[in-house]
This record gives C-alpha cells, structure tokens and sequence, in this order.
C-alpha cells in the first residue's frame, strides 16, 4: 500500500501555520480598527438629552391679564399687570378653508414658535400638547366658539397620541403629509 498519499499533497490541504497568521493578521487589523475609531470620536460633545422644562405662573391681582403669547406661550397663561400693550392679540386667521379631515401647519407663532393644544377648547384649559411651529396635524373637530376664539379639536397623523383644541388664527391648512 505505497500508493496512499499525504494529506500535503491534496488539493486543498493549508498548512496550520498559514491559518495561524491569517487569523492573527485579521484579529489585529480588526483591533487596529476598533483603535482607530474609539480614539478620533468626539468626546468632548455631550450626548443629546431631552430636559423637561415647567413653567409656573404665580397668582397675581384680579385686573391681571394674559402676557402676548400665542394662547399662553409654551405652557400656559403668565400674568401680569393690566396695560393696553399687555392684551392678547391675535393675528387674522391665515388664508385657507379649515374643516374636519383637512391637514394644518402651526404657523404664525412669532417669538414663542409653539401653539398649546388643549383639553378644552379655552384659554384656561389645560395643555395637552405642545405644537411647534410648522408642525403639520390633522383636525379631527370643531368648530366651536369660546373666549371669541374659532377652536379647532387637532390630531398628530402619525400616532394620533398628540392631540388638543387649537385656536384658528395659527392655523393654515396644508396638503396631507
């Protein structure tokens, strides 16, 4: 039985010391790379984080009236003291049919950049919601009338979990997302 041969002589024999560096170089070249990454990422940027801000208003006289927000700012109705300039005036109503189903856009805020959804549709009501400016939502109700504003009953179309009563004036209607 002279004519059995060695495994050196197949075909696909590797010898065991080339997998040994094969397996090495690559383990290196992947901690190289690793290396490389840990040490040019930017650790003097803090990572993003969300931080809840509360706003509390304290009682003031009863000739206090709301501070010119729209509809009370990012979370509510400050007060200060009763002049002329301090009254709440609301800009006209943007161009465009409001109705039940159409898409709105937040818009019109000025300064404040936010509209307060809210549970009721009035202006003591509480937030529900707070929606940025140019935020697209969908009116789901309305209208209905209180403290001689038109409310609309709005709705996010990608949760439906962000919803309130907003006032017409910073509405425009827009096509659908």
């Amino acid at each position: 039985m002279s004519g059995a041969s060695s495994p050196r002589e197949s075909v696909g024999y590797i010898p065991w010391w080339l997998l040994a560096l094969v397996t090495a170089a690559f383990f290196c070249g992947a901690a190289a790379l690793a290396g490389w990454v840990w040490s040019s990422r930017s650790a003097d940027l803090p990572a993003p984080t969300a931080a809840p801000v509360v706003l509390t208003a304290t009682p003031s006289p009863a000739t206090a009236t709301p501070l010119p927000t729209p509809l009370g700012g990012a979370q509510g109705a400050a007060t200060a003291p009763a002049t002329a300039e301090s009254a709440t005036t609301l800009p006209a109503p943007p161009a465009g049919a409001v109705k039940v189903g159409a898409y709105v856009q937040v818009y019109g805020t000025g300064d404040a950049g936010v509209l307060n959804l809210r549970a009721e549709p009035s202006l003591q009501a509480r937030v529900n919601y707070v929606a940025l400016e140019r935020e697209v939502l969908q009116v789901q109700s309305g209208p209905q009338q209180a403290n001689g504003i038109t409310w609309w009953y709005l709705v996010d179309p990608a949760s439906g979990t962000k919803s309130g009563w907003a006032a017409q004036n910073y509405l425009q209607v827009v096509e659908g997302p």
